[in-house]
């Protein structure tokens, strides 16, 4: 659209100033009285050669007619005037610095030397890649196995997990349980198989927040590539609650994975602007969401971080002990509601172990440290940051 304007403009500067050229060098002819006179002149002569005037009235009228002529002669313009350029070089200097403004706006805007990629193409584009995506057994192929050294205790716990689940097929619980296990023992092409039996034993009653959790135990498995039975997953869980915000996520990377940024920034931007800021997704929708704004061709500035202003911390330091205390227990509940719902890092438990700390319950914080251990049991790195905050909290030795 702004370069369709601009390109108007400069056609029409151009047009204009050729037209304006021309007009300046052309001859206008003026018809004035002296030229009425004379008509009328000629005209007399004729009435009087046909015997329609007498002669001394033609000389009467012959002489008054005269006069005027003489009079207006004296006041009349000429009888053409010629509008000439007043320097050669202005249409030159026009073309050229149009022809220079409209390159230079292109250099900056456009695309040099790229052939134009109308949106049939690209949505071909995407179409194909589509088509061509790798199934899930492909992708779990390519993917790295993983390294992660295991703890032997919890690993023999859910080896004898598996026999029961292998005994009583049908027990949802027990079910559950191996999936969250599996995926914590980095068992990723298990757990997601697992997942499936409880969507086939839930059959129509399987949740949003369940068909969610198969399709990232898929997309894990496959190191982050949404293979086409991932992206199914996700569509069934956003069918059953179109607001499941971690299913929109994904989604909106699927969609950047087949070509179709705009739909990403679609969703992204839903997201962004509904938060909430402490979402494990909000960082890297951040970081991109302008720059697939600027692809999707779309004019878009991120709003500013949801965090405490200048002046809410003002307002902060100025409330009594009382209503301070009040304010950090909300805090930390809606931190660990956010944890029971949607999960998070490790770094995010950490932070909710030492906040119970600070507030002086104890028992919550290390009812936490065991909940987020056995969560990120076999991780070395998360472990580890759970006992650095368990020390920190004075909960553990």
């Amino acid at each position: 659209m702004i370069t369709a304007a601009l390109f108007l403009f400069l056609t029409l500067l151009l047009i204009g100033t050729l037209l304006h050229h021309r007009v300046r060098r052309t001859k206008i002819q003026l018809t004035g009285d002296v030229d009425i006179y004379a008509e009328h002149m000629r005209g007399l002569e004729t009435d009087r050669d046909k015997g329609l005037v007498a002669d001394d009235e033609f000389e009467a009228m012959r002489a008054e007619i005269g006069r005027r002529m003489i009079s207006a002669s004296r006041q009349e313009l000429p009888k053409e005037i010629e509008y000439k350029s007043q320097s050669k070089w202005i249409l030159p200097c026009v073309i050229i610095t149009a022809f220079l403004l409209g390159t230079f706006i292109y250099s900056q805007i456009g695309a040099p030397g790229r052939p134009d990629l109308p949106i049939e193409s690209r949505y071909a584009k995407s179409d194909a890649l589509r088509a061509n995506s790798l199934s899930q057994l492909d992708a779990e192929a390519l993917a790295p196995t993983n390294q992660v050294k295991q703890d032997p205790v919890y690993t023999d716990l859910v080896k004898k997990l598996r026999n029961a689940v292998k005994l009583r097929p049908n027990d949802l619980k027990g079910l559950e349980l191996l999936a969250k296990s599996e995926s914590r023992l980095g068992n990723y092409a298990a757990a997601h198989a697992t997942q499936k039996n409880i969507l086939k034993l839930q059959q129509n009653a399987a949740t949003s927040i369940e068909w969610y959790a198969y399709a990232d135990l898929l997309v894990m498995a496959a190191n982050g590539y949404i293979s086409p039975t991932a992206e199914e997953a996700l569509r069934q869980a956003l069918q059953r609650n179109p607001e499941n915000k971690l299913a929109l996520f994904k989604m909106g990377i699927y969609f950047d994975q087949i070509g179709r940024p705009d739909r990403t920034f679609s969703l992204w931007r839903k997201l962004l602007e509904t938060g909430p800021e402490n979402a494990p997704y909000i960082p890297l929708i951040r970081r991109t969401i302008e720059d697939l704004a600027l692809v999707a061709g779309v004019n878009y500035k991120a709003p500013k971080s949801g965090g405490p202003s200048q002046e809410d911390v003002a307002n902060a330091l100025e409330l009594t002990t009382t209503e301070r205390q009040v304010m950090i227990t909300e805090m930390v509940a809606g931190l660990a509601e956010r944890l029971e719902k949607d999960g998070g890092p490790s770094s995010d438990w950490a932070q909710l172990i030492f906040s119970y700390s600070v507030l002086g319950d104890n028992n919550a914080a290390q009812n936490t440290l065991q909940e987020a251990m056995i969560l990120f049991a076999g991780l070395e790195s998360d472990m580890e940051i759970l006992r650095q905050a368990a020390v920190s909290a004075g909960i553990t030795q």
